[in-house]
């Protein structure tokens, strides 16, 4: 069963923008994120994709950023297919319990100018 969905769209050029001030990535990207973001050599639409993902994410959890968690809490990673995959910790992991839910699913999409994400939260039943 559907616990939450979120979808998030923004402006490459803005992410990018915001990419280029100090602490930037450090306080909104983990470790291994920035790693995929430098492995792409900091592509604007990566780094943008990424971030709406992480807003996605957020949303379906019912609270975004402004409810307690971090930028830190939720990781936007890769699979070695390019399907992208989310790591919760922190806030978003408890959150995560307190929905009784198991999944998250995570679509990225962008072109020139936007990148969206749209996440898909479930209890592992019925999808």
């Amino acid at each position: 069963m559907i616990l939450g969905t979120g979808i998030d769209i923004i402006e490459v050029e803005r992410t990018q923008r915001a990419a280029a001030k100090a602490g930037f990535a450090e306080r909104v990207f983990t470790v291994e994120e920035r790693a995929l973001i430098a492995k792409r050599r900091n592509d604007a639409q990566t780094i943008a994709g990424i971030f709406a993902a992480k807003e996605a994410v957020a949303k379906a959890l019912g609270r975004g950023f402004f409810g307690g968690m971090s930028f830190q809490d939720v990781e936007i990673l890769h699979e070695p297919s390019g399907r992208p995959v989310a790591r919760l910790r922190g806030a978003a992991a408890e959150r995560l319990l307190e929905l009784n839910a198991t999944q998250v699913f995570v679509s990225i999409s962008h072109i020139k100018a936007v990148a969206v994400a749209n996440a898909i939260i479930t209890d592992g039943q019925g999808v």
